[in-house]
């Protein structure tokens, strides 16, 4: 019965015990609030709009599949290379492109925003459904406008509505993922979580961790009800085995060739760092006092057993609830105290606005607050969240150059009361630290860099026509725009995202102090030189010719690779310092 009333207060969805008028006001006001929410939304996206150069290594194998190359960095006789991060983001540029004649430059970005439309879906679904006391239903309207206000007022959330890159694509598919797990055993929650999680590993690699766990809850499921019509239902979650089967064969790997680039050794000193600035930024510290104070009450009226008993319903709700939560709770541990964090702007935390948000009233009621003080602290969590971040943004957004932007790190200390100030002081030694490192890089750093480069390298229609002959190579540390201005031209990948060689080159031996996020690991001595470039990448950002003599052959080509995946293989780590 309570839990009837929990859920009651949908668009309609079931009947609440209050007045019809009252019902229609709610129903009018909370569409209301979806259309003022979809103009902030296309707002904040206008606002914050930008490309990354990473967007651009996408774009290339979309380029080289356009090509008849397939998805592969550089042409043959170049080995295949998986350099890209996500297979369905590329494949869903590439059918835009073939079926729309819209490229990915210009597709991209209104993808990104059709998807976090998508999201925004997810988070009104989500106010909608969640579970409330009868007092506290009675003002979900209120906790639908505000959830609203602190998802689409919060930087990080607007940031990644655009980028290029399958941030919104990967988050919707996560948000859904998470609602169809929490709506279980509803109706239509089964087959959703499993689309979802037989979609997010062809989104990003770390979706191999919520299909692991979809994997687990359709065992429960079919242990439990043994219903041969659900089979179909499941089917989805063949698609990341035909996927990866698919990779050995394509690339002779079993993991993406950006895992073996970027990851060098775990790196908690720096993930820790990229948490607190984010729980500092946004004031999610109130959220972790709120959840402390209710399971400290919770704990105080639940015995084990019976919470055992409830797990042990092996298709139950709370069960569900558990595993879905824990998948969550190891993504973000894994981001934390092996990754490092992301080289990004709270790239891989974006979707924990809305999840923190909507979880927030549930915590406070558990927490032994009223409605109204429910609502009170929602808006104070929210309002706190804004200073930081907005300053931030409010003092660079102006920044229209390289030498301007280059490890942006603004201090906004200065620019708040004195009786705060020290608060501002501890994020900002925090900032300072991440993005001398190369974490949690602004996104006005990343839209700089692309904009001023693009004045600066040929256009495409140029490089289309460029000529091939002898192999023409150009070594780079940015090579996404290069990439796609450029695409009849081989271009080594410095620091080997699109390299098999140099992603497998033992990094140099260096101190936590001394890491630069996706930045550790070089070329071994002597290979770029075995392909003896003909281009090189100008510190100015443009491309200019070297000197090469007789042209490059296709068996030198095979050879040079050969030979150094042999050797980087099999040869220990350098010293520190060493190339």
């Amino acid at each position: 019965m309570q839990r009837a009333n929990d859920t009651a207060a949908g668009l309609g969805a079931r009947t609440e015990p209050t007045p019809s008028p009252r019902r229609r006001l709610d129903l009018a006001l909370r569409l209301a609030l979806c259309a003022a929410a979809l103009a902030g939304l296309v707002w904040g996206w206008t606002v914050f709009w930008f490309l990354c150069d990473d967007a651009f290594i996408a774009f290339r194998y979309v380029s080289n599949s356009q090509l008849g190359l397939g998805y592969t960095w550089n042409p043959p006789p170049f080995r295949p290379v998986e350099g890209y991060t996500s297979f369905l983001w590329v494949v869903l540029l590439d059918g835009v492109w073939r079926g729309l004649g819209v490229e990915p430059p210009l597709s991209a970005n209104w993808l990104s925003l059709l998807f976090s439309i998508g999201s925004l879906g997810w988070i009104v679904a989500g106010v909608l459904r969640l579970p409330l006391s009868l007092g506290l239903a009675r003002w979900r309207t209120a906790l639908l406008a505000l959830v609203l206000l602190g998802t689409l007022t919060n930087r990080t959330f607007l940031a990644w509505t655009s980028s290029g890159l399958e941030t919104a694509l990967f988050h919707f598919l996560l948000l859904g993922w998470v609602f169809c797990g929490l709506s279980w055993p509803r109706r239509g929650a089964f087959a959703g979580i499993c689309l979802f999680g037989g979609l997010l590993p062809l989104a990003r690699p770390d979706g191999l961790l919520f299909w692991a766990v979809t994997l687990a809850l359709c065992g429960l499921r079919f242990a439990h009800q043994r219903r041969p019509r659900d089979l179909p239902a499941a089917l989805p979650l063949l698609l990341p085995v035909l996927h990866v089967a698919w990779r050995r064969a394509t690339y002779g790997e079993w993991l993406p060739n950006t895992y073996y680039a970027k990851y060098v050794a775990p790196w908690p000193e720096a993930g820790l760092r990229y948490l607190a600035a984010f729980v500092l930024e946004y004031a999610w510290w109130i959220w972790i006092g709120m959840a402390g104070v209710a399971c400290l009450r919770g704990l105080r009226g639940v015995r084990l057993d019976t919470f055992a008993d409830r797990l042990r319903a092996r298709d139950g709700a709370a069960a569900v609830a558990t595993l879905v939560s824990a998948a969550l709770a190891a993504q973000l541990g894994y981001y934390t105290l092996v990754v490092g964090g992301d080289h990004f702007e709270f790239r891989v935390l974006q979707y924990w606005v809305p999840l923190l948000l909507l979880s927030f009233p549930w915590l406070c009621e558990r927490a032994g607050l009223s409605p109204r003080h429910t609502l009170a602290a929602l808006a104070t969590l929210i309002a706190l969240g804004w200073p930081l971040p907005w300053l931030h943004w409010w003092h660079t957004r102006s920044l229209t150059t390289r030498q301007e932007t280059y490890e942006l790190h603004y201090r906004v200390a200065p620019e708040l009361p004195a009786a705060v100030r020290w608060y501002g002081a501890a994020w900002d030694e925090l900032e300072g630290w991440l993005i001398h490192h190369f974490v949690g890089m602004r996104h006005q750093e990343h839209k700089v860099l692309v904009l001023e480069r693009v004045g600066r390298l040929p256009s495409r229609a140029i490089g289309m026509r460029l000529p091939t002959d002898g192999f023409p190579v150009l070594v780079a540390q940015v090579v996404g725009l290069p990439g796609w201005v450029l695409p009849r031209v081989a271009i080594l990948d410095w620091y080997g995202l699109n390299d098999p060689v140099i992603a497998r080159t033992p990094a140099p031996a260096l101190r936590s102090e001394d890491r630069l996020m996706a930045h550790d690991r070089v070329p071994p001595a002597g290979y770029i030189e075995c392909f003896r470039p003909n281009l090189v990448e100008l510190p100015t950002g443009a491309v200019g010719p070297l000197e090469r003599g007789a042209d490059l052959t296709a068996e030198e080509i095979r050879e040079c690779e050969r030979r150094f995946l042999a050797q980087v293989r099999r040869e220990p780590a350098p010293a520190a310092g060493g190339t």
